[in-house]
């Protein structure tokens, strides 16, 4: 019995050196951008997204599995009701989250995007939910997957998609924060059992737009 509680713990410390991995990419690619002045305050958060994506395509490629086993597959069925699914779990999330911060808009975020409405939008609706789902629910989740560990596939890449929420909103106070990281966890929970049961990115993908636009909506009626 303890033999493959020794692989799953042995496959998950692989697992999150690979979070690692990206993660240091990711945070190298936005500190060099940050450091060149030319470039406007949304950049960084852009260059890291990207290098997210690329990171973690390089990665899938080097272990040699099918596309498909990484959620590279074009699966339709189902996304009206992965939209309404995420729309009502978001919407009921954003009713109590807002009730307990009392109106709160949940903090400024990271930092220069606040100010630039459109350069929020393309990063949180379109860039964010395409570099984000292939990093945790395409390399993270499809890596322990394929190592057999069903379960673990789903939860362990849900927190740590809600850790990595900690650093760009540590300023937002407690409350905020833990709002934050609790919404990205049932997202993460969300989006892992979309993947798990369609075998596709794309409910993921859609999973985590429809959560981003009510949360951008909620910042703009915030005002």
């Amino acid at each position: 019995m303890t033999a493959p509680r020794e692989g799953a713990l042995a496959d998950a410390l692989k697992a999150f050196g690979l979070f690692l991995l990206v993660l240091a990419i990711g945070g190298g690619s936005s500190w060099l951008v940050r450091m060149c002045l030319p470039f406007p305050p949304w950049a960084p958060g852009l260059a890291a997204q990207l290098a997210f994506l690329s990171a973690s395509l390089l990665i899938m490629r080097f272990l040699k599995h099918s596309w498909r086993d990484f959620g590279f597959r074009l699966a339709c069925q189902g996304l009206v009701r992965t939209s309404l699914l995420s729309l009502a779990a978001a919407s009921v999330f954003a009713g109590i989250a807002t009730f307990l911060l009392g109106g709160s808009s949940g903090g400024e975020g990271p930092s220069g995007l606040a100010e630039d409405p459109l350069a929020l939008a393309l990063l949180s609706l379109l860039v964010a939910p395409i570099c984000e789902e292939v990093f945790f629910r395409g390399l993270l989740q499809g890596y322990l997957a394929l190592r057999g560990h069903g379960r673990l596939s789903i939860y362990m890449p849900a927190v740590l998609f809600s850790a990595i929420h900690a650093l760009p909103f540590s300023t937002s106070g407690l409350t905020v924060l833990t709002a934050i990281l609790t919404g990205a966890f049932l997202l993460g929970l969300i989006a892992g059992h979309l993947r798990a049961a369609s075998g596709s990115l794309l409910h993921p993908i859609l999973a985590h737009f429809w959560f981003n636009l009510l949360g951008y909506a909620m910042r703009l009626l915030a005002g």
